[in-house]
């Protein structure tokens, strides 16, 4: 997709390639993985991007879903406000590697996806 064809303002290039954009719920999706990735403050200039969703590693599982669910449902509406978190569903595997599975709607579109986030 060439960037004068959009018929779009929301969009942003496609990490990990180049010349890639993306639109509508996959822009969504990869600001939701770069909040979710990031810590708070790590970013100097966008110091309030990010969450400390790191926190939840080291907790017994139910006070990491609990971390974890609270992060998602007051930060991603606040650092991404044009879609709604419907739901967060956590697991964690044996190795400690916790999950986030989260569902959300585009508040422009209405379209809804389902996506996995891993903390660890």
């Amino acid at each position: 997709m060439d960037i004068k064809d959009l018929k779009t303002k929301n969009w942003q290039h496609k990490k990990d390639t180049i010349g890639e954009v993306i639109t509508d719920l996959d822009d969504i999706q990869q600001c939701y993985e770069n909040i979710f990735a990031l810590s708070k403050g790590e970013v100097p200039l966008a110091p309030n991007i990010g969450t400390d969703i790191i926190e939840a590693i080291g907790e017994n599982p139910d006070n990491a879903d609990k971390i974890i669910k609270t992060i998602v449902y007051k930060e991603f509406p606040i650092q991404e406000p044009r879609a709604e978190v419907l739901s967060v569903k956590t697991s964690c595997n044996a190795n400690g590697k916790y999950k986030a599975q989260i569902h959300f709607r585009s508040k422009i579109t209405q379209a809804e996806r389902i996506a996995d986030f891993y903390v660890g």
